[in-house]
C-alpha cells in the first residue's frame, strides 16, 4: 500500500497483493515504524465511506458494493469526500497501483499493468 497525504487529501494505491488481501479478508493494513512508535493504516470493506483518525492509526472503510466492483473489474479507483468537524473537506482517492512507465529502483512487480504502456508515443 502506498499512501500520499497532501493538504486535506489522502491517496491510497493498492497493488495486487493488497487487493487480494482486501478481497479475501475484508481489509488490508500497512504499518510504518518511526523510532519506538508506528503509524498504522487500514482499508476495510464496510457499509459506508468513512475515514477516522484513532491515535496513530488512519482507518478507512469503503462501501462494500463499490469495493466489489473496483476489485473485480478494470475500474481504476474510488473517490469520496468527508466533511470534517471544522467544516473543511477531506478528499479520499483509493486506486490500483500501476507499474511505472519509466524505470525506477522501486519494485513494482506486484503492480497492475499500466494501461498507458500499450500506447505508442
Amino acid at each position: 500500500m502506498k499512501i500520499r497525504i497532501r493538504g486535506n487529501s489522502i491517496r491510497y494505491r493498492l497493488d495486487k497483493a493488497d487487493i487480494g488481501a482486501l478481497k479475501e479478508h475484508g481489509k488490508v493494513e500497512e504499518e510504518t515504524h518511526i523510532g519506538a512508535a508506528s503509524l498504522h493504516f487500514c482499508v476495510r470493506i464496510g457499509d459506508k465511506y468513512k475515514v477516522k483518525l484513532e491515535g496513530s492509526g488512519v482507518h478507512m472503510s469503503i462501501l462494500a458494493e463499490k469495493a466489489k466492483e473496483w476489485i473485480d473489474t478494470d475500474l481504476v479507483g474510488i473517490q469520496f469526500e468527508q466533511q470534517n468537524a471544522d467544516n473543511s473537506v477531506l478528499k479520499i482517492l483509493i486506486e490500483k497501483d500501476f507499474k511505472c512507465l519509466t524505470e525506477r529502483e522501486e519494485d513494482d512487480s506486484n503492480a497492475f499493468e499500466n494501461p498507458l504502456s500499450k500506447h505508442e508515443c
